[in-house]
């Protein structure tokens, strides 16, 4: 029989092997994302419309992380962006440094850069903002001409709000919120967007009946709806409430940027 000593040593040198070989890795593949490296990176970002990068350690983990490959599976379906991982090693064969000079990346990992074709230069994710899923998804919102909708949004009523904002006709308003209300009574009952399109309506009423500019109007609710989260409330209600927060921004994206304070109030 075999030794036990051996026995013991066939296991742990496995996972030796193991450990070594994803340390010589140059990157740990998430779902929804493509690892980059120095030879690739011009090569696949070039092929695409726009390129979200994200710079980071080699084996990245934690909430940024997961927002970043969060936000990729839920966009995996658009064509034309791509969500790229480029690791860092510091260490062993240095991989992707020159990317790290090339771009001037800080050691403060991790930084976010968004790529155009037809840009030459990135632009970058605001230092200092907080970096979520939905933090990201306003980046892209505003930098970007695709849709990139909130969660609880549609990208139907999110081209009404342009519209309604845009136009100085209030009997154009009033159609285009008896077109919402007309398409909200539309969807079945238990449709989980059917509450979206009375939101959407019940804000653009508020805003045609005030004699406040939109923006007020507009941040005045969100200012509101985030007192109200402040509280104690139940995770249907809280949900609820996020979800309504999130058409906001659709609102609020047209006009004024978000201050951190609001993302943190999601």
């Amino acid at each position: 029989p075999m030794p036990a000593m051996f026995r013991a040593w066939v296991p742990l040198s496995t996972f030796v092997l193991a450990f070594l070989f994803f340390e010589e890795s140059t990157a740990w593949t998430a779902r929804g994302c493509v690892d980059l490296d120095s030879s690739t990176f011009d090569k696949v970002v070039r092929k695409f419309r726009y390129t979200l990068v994200k710079f980071d350690t080699a084996f990245p983990y934690g909430d940024k992380h997961e927002a970043f490959t969060s936000l990729a599976q839920q966009t995996a379906g658009n064509d034309e962006l791509l969500f790229a991982l480029v690791g860092i090693k510091d260490y062993g064969e240095k991989d992707n440094t020159d990317l790290e000079r090339r771009f001037s990346i800080p050691k403060e990992y991790p930084v976010v850069k968004l790529f155009s074709h037809n840009a030459t230069k990135p632009i970058d994710f605001p230092i200092g903002e907080e970096l979520s899923a939905d933090s990201l998804r306003l980046f892209l919102k505003r930098n970007t001409d695709l849709y990139i909708g909130l969660p609880g949004c549609v990208q139907k009523l999110d081209e009404f709000v342009h519209a309604f904002l845009h136009s100085s006709d209030n009997v154009a308003k009033q159609s285009i919120i008896e077109q919402i209300e007309t398409l909200g009574k539309e969807l079945d009952e238990t449709d989980p967007f059917r509450a979206s399109y009375q939101t959407y309506a019940a804000l653009m009423r508020k805003i045609l009946h005030s004699s406040k500019p939109p923006s007020v109007v507009v941040q005045e609710e969100m200012d509101r709806i985030g007192k109200i989260l402040q509280g104690k409330l139940s995770d249907t209600k809280r949900n609820e409430l996020k979800l309504r927060t999130n058409i906001i921004q659709s609102f609020l994206s047209e006009s004024t940027p978000i201050t951190s304070a609001h993302l943190g109030e999601l």
